[in-house]
């Protein structure tokens, strides 16, 4: 508990006091009236004016997703029988950013509740504790800040960027997943398998008209082919060095991991098989292929503690586990970042193993400094020099691209921000031209 700033102003006037009574001839005595009235009034007020009676709770889902805003709202019943303005600072994890002021500010009538809401941003996944929260109000007076701590502790998990398929589920619903940047392709009428009778429609092909049923029932019937299901999407993570850089407050890991989230549910809607390699110096953690709603919960319950470690990228450790776990044609989508000659000669070698048994792609995060310095202006001899040193990087990248493309590897790059367009577009690509 502390003085407010009216008690040091009326303390300021107390001061005076004795030089007015001199300058006034008053008799001394009347010097330290006014002082003795402001002390009396903040004994008052501290024996009678700074008890309140509260009970705060926190309101926070009991999951979390990294690199969105998540509502926690913050909850005051006031027990007392006069209303109160309240200052409120939440103790959150370290690991997180407040959009806004970092306290906030409710005013709780007599004998009533209030609440009041803050989105918090995760930066990392995983477990998050908040502990203490801690309210300060003035007393009835004025003349003293009250400081009382709550110990609400809440637990909550961090997980990968669920709120991106809840996005996508109203996207797909609203038909604007194109405005948004992913690519789609038709579903049905692109495949091999039969998935129903309809009528005909203008524009159908007519090689798909069933003439023995359009005979039956007198107009024209098509065959609707869909996709196959129950095929094989594989995802290999790549969890080393050069994925810990990161873009907007995300790592490059948590990139890839949101991709992984959102293309699992689209292949799930699909009819398609899930799994997961993920990996740096050795496989850390393998999810066996499985198909339905539970594919895409195993996969989130897997990722949402793991991390990127400082340590150099071994392709053959993921690729070794793939060839000995999966031996079913499988589309193994890959994502990483493009390393230096050793870790591109690696990779060409063990792609062109896989080739033959699966259908490998390997998607690159573009490094977004590199592309900065590229659209950079020259102004002088150093710029030139840091320009010519990126665009020799550069070219190195398109080498390797090129390469890989030319072994029968589908290998492309993208920015974080697009990298998860361009992967559902890729893999809705893949099944639309039946490729596994």
């Amino acid at each position: 508990m502390n003085p407010s700033r009216r008690t040091l102003f009326l303390l300021l006037l107390c001061s005076i006091g004795p030089v007015f009574v001199a300058m006034t001839g008053w008799p001394g005595g009347f010097a330290f009236v006014p002082t003795a009235i402001v002390f009396s009034l903040l004994v008052a007020d501290r024996m009678f004016g700074c008890a309140l009676s509260l009970t705060v709770t926190r309101g926070i889902p009991g999951t979390l997703s990294v690199g969105t805003r998540n509502p926690v709202a913050i909850s005051v019943r006031n027990h007392s029988p006069r209303p109160v303005h309240l200052e409120i600072a939440d103790d959150r994890p370290s690991d997180g950013q407040v959009e806004g002021d970092e306290t906030c500010h409710m005013t709780v009538p007599a004998f009533q509740a209030a609440s009041v809401t803050y989105s918090y941003v995760p930066l990392r996944r995983g477990v998050s504790v908040f502990s203490d929260v801690t309210v300060r109000h003035r007393s009835r007076l004025g003349l003293w800040l009250v400081k009382q701590v709550f110990a609400v502790r809440d637990e909550v998990r961090v997980y990968p960027n669920i709120e991106a398929i809840r996005r996508y589920e109203l996207m797909a619903r609203t038909n604007s997943l194109a405005e948004s940047g992913f690519v789609t392709s038709r579903y049905r009428g692109d495949g091999h398998e039969f998935e129903r009778m309809r009528d005909y429609r203008p524009g159908d092909d007519p090689r798909r008209v069933d003439w023995k049923t359009t005979a039956r029932v007198g107009r024209l019937i098509v065959r609707e082919m869909g996709q196959e299901r129950n095929q094989n999407l594989v995802f290999l993570i790549d969890r080393g060095r050069l994925m810990r850089q990161t873009t907007d407050g995300l790592s490059h890991f948590d990139y890839a991991l949101n991709t992984a989230m959102i293309l699992s549910h689209i292949a799930r809607r699909r009819g398609d098989n899930i799994g997961a390699v993920i990996f740096s110096d050795r496989v850390h953690r393998y999810l066996p292929l499985q198909r339905g709603s539970g594919a895409v919960d195993a996969l989130i319950h897997a990722m949402f503690d793991v991390e990127p470690e400082p340590v150099a990228t071994d392709f053959s450790a993921a690729f070794r586990h793939v060839g000995a776990s999966i031996h079913r044609r499988s589309l193994l989508l890959l994502m990483t970042h493009m390393g230096g000659a050793s870790e591109q000669r690696q990779l060409r070698e063990w792609t062109r193993h896989m080739t033959g048994r699966h259908l490998p792609v390997c998607l690159f995060f573009k490094e977004p400094a590199l592309e900065e310095e590229l659209s950079r202006p020259v102004t002088d001899p150093p710029d030139a020099f840091a320009k010519a040193a990126a665009a020799e990087l550069w070219m190195e990248r398109q080498e390797g691209l090129s390469r890989l493309n030319r072994d029968g590897v589908m290998a492309l790059d993208a920015l974080p921000g697009e990298y998860s367009a361009l992967a559902i577009a890729r893999y809705l690509d893949v099944k639309a031209r039946n490729l596994l």
